[in-house]
């Protein structure tokens, strides 16, 4: 007894906010990061139709826009090295854009004036872009010792897992949270989630099937993934995910090799699975090879794809297939790599596709920062009855200057051309369901990073 009332004056006279305290709150804040981007996008993309002999009519504009995008994201340290918060918020507006242009408001630069991507009837209110605010991201995030991690809030996969963001300046974000752990060579994740939204709406939406812009479809539950990422001693790693809907039957899996050759040679043989028997008459796949090789001032890619996505007897049209957990655009995404930037998707089933680009960094001849290249894609074999093939290509000139000096240094401007021809004779989005018609798409981007801290 008398121990205990000795010791009682010591206890009593320890600061819970004392030094110790001190140290942690200052760690949070001493290793955490404000920085952002002001960015001005402006979009010029006119698109043909076809008159009732399935040939091409003249182009008439499809978007055309300009748009300013900033953002301001803060990335703490750690408490007690275990758990810090990371948030980003982000603000568009539209200098001009839709019926003042002819072209349609859905330019995904800005906010759509509608609450999710389903039921179109109810969940917009005037079918225009909508200036404001949002968020990406507003998470803990959490670190346990150096084999395991977490998040939990509005966050972006970061573990192993088949889930991705759509993106526009800004990502797509999920509600829920994430698990990591790593062993070595070995990473393994687990995401869950409720709800998602595309960087074009403000809030947050729960998942839903159905495919069409105006489909409300009905509610599928939440989400989740596992993934693993093993690194081979020689260099190649194999990646593999799995995920599903808790109350709905769409599944998707992918398995990934990547490796490089001691010559430099980037390879990645790659598969994409989904498994929908609301959408498809079987499971649907693309498998695809990309290859990357840089020498000297010149970078090369060439890639290629291979789709199977039969939905004849469930849609009546060539299907198409697109990895995310959702078949609406914009109500979730995948962990998908195949990004050609030349209009289509060249996803249809039947559909084999190819892709060439080069790039030529001119810093050797005066041009620091300087790049430019040119790329090309090509895609056939989809078949609608009653209908020509599908034969679709286009050709893309691109060209980004880092600027070096003065107040702008570091910013980056950029333009991207791309002319698009669809030689089928059907109309946009009929028989082939994620086909357009000839397009001609011009972009110009100024980019400026600026960090407070």
């Amino acid at each position: 007894m008398m121990g205990a009332v000795a010791t009682a004056p010591a206890m009593a006279n320890e600061d819970p906010m004392g030094p110790a305290y001190a140290a942690e709150v200052s760690e949070f804040f001493s290793e955490s990061t404000i920085s952002g981007n002001v960015n001005f996008f402006m979009r010029a993309r006119d698109r043909a139709g076809k008159d009732g002999n399935g040939n091409d009519t003249s182009k008439g504009t499809n978007l055309d826009h300009g748009s300013i995008f900033a953002n301001l994201g803060f990335h703490s340290g750690y408490v007690a090295d275990t758990v810090g918060f990371d948030a980003v918020i982000y603000s568009t507006f539209d200098m001009w854009a839709g019926e003042e242009t002819g072209g349609s408001f859905e330019h995904e630069m800005n906010f759509f004036d509608c609450s999710s991507p389903y039921g179109a009837t109810t969940s917009c209110d005037s079918f225009q872009t909508d200036n404001g605010v949002s968020y990406a991201t507003a998470a803990l995030k959490f670190k346990f010792g150096e084999d395991f991690n977490a998040k939990l809030g509005y966050f972006q996969p970061s573990v192993p897992s088949t889930l991705g963001v759509n993106w526009s300046f800004a990502p797509g974000t999920y509600r829920g949270g994430e698990v990591g752990a790593n062993f070595d060579a070995l990473s393994l994740g687990f995401v869950y989630a409720d709800q998602y939204k595309a960087p074009w709406f403000k809030e947050t939406y729960e998942f839903r099937d159905g495919s069409f812009w105006g489909s409300a479809g009905k509610d599928v539950g939440d989400v989740y993934s596992f993934g693993a990422r093993y690194a081979f001693e020689n260099g190649i790693s194999l990646d593999a995910g799995y995920g599903g809907l808790t109350d709905g039957d769409r599944k998707n899996f992918h398995v990934k090799v990547k490796g490089t050759t001691d010559g430099g040679l980037y390879w990645s043989p790659q598969l994409y699975v989904v498994d929908d028997d609301n959408q498809y008459d079987s499971t649907a796949f693309q498998a695809a090879l990309l290859t990357s090789f840089s020498q000297g001032q010149y970078s090369y890619r060439a890639e290629a794809t291979y789709t199977s996505a039969d939905s004849d007897k469930k849609r009546g049209q060539v299907g198409n297939m697109a990895y995310r957990l959702t078949e609406q655009y914009g109500g979730s995404n995948g962990a998908y790599e195949v990004w050609w930037n030349n209009r289509s998707d060249f996803n249809h089933d039947g559909e084999y596709a190819f892709f060439l680009s080069a790039t030529r960094d001119f810093s050797d001849i005066g041009g620091t920062g300087f790049s430019a290249g040119l790329s090309g894609a090509y895609g056939a074999g989809a078949k609608a009855a009653g209908y020509d093939e599908l034969v679709e290509y286009a050709y893309s000139f691109f060209a980004n200057y880092a600027i070096q000096a003065g107040a702008l240094k570091d910013a980056n401007i950029s333009f991207y051309y791309t002319n698009f021809y669809n030689d089928s004779d059907a109309s946009d989005w009929g028989p082939y369901s994620n086909a357009f018609n000839d397009e001609t798409d011009f972009k110009l981007i100024l980019t400026m990073p600026f960090g407070v801290k």
